[in-house]
């Protein structure tokens, strides 16, 4: 009973860590779907935050499914305003269903 318990216990844990959690994936860095959603995050914030970016450069891409995906991926870019040049960090969050229709859940940029 013990054993049937613990091997329950160690596929839950296993398939737990894919199913739910977010999932570093280096291998989608230069992926060009991926640079097509930092295009599309980067229109978002252009019209919700007047901040224009471009130049842009993906640094961490994390995935979750779910009914469809999350795609969570860290990127920087430069922007373009008073301040020509600077450096922005940016998180966007995007899900993208399994139809590929695709909705920004979160964008956040550190203009600092």
């Amino acid at each position: 009973m013990l054993k049937l318990i613990a091997i329950c216990m160690l596929v839950t844990i296993s398939y737990g860590s894919l199913l739910g959690g977010y999932r570093d994936r280096p291998e989608l860095l230069e992926d060009r779907d991926v640079q097509s959603l930092v295009g599309y995050a980067a229109e978002h914030v252009a019209t919700t935050q007047d901040l224009i970016l471009h130049h842009f450069k993906v640094t961490r891409v994390q995935t979750q499914t779910v009914a469809g995906i999350n795609y969570k991926i860290d990127f920087t870019a430069e922007r373009t305003t008073v301040s020509t040049g600077k450096l922005v960090t940016c998180q966007a969050v995007i899900y993208v269903r399994f139809d590929s229709t695709k909705k920004i859940t979160a964008v956040q940029c550190d203009t600092a």
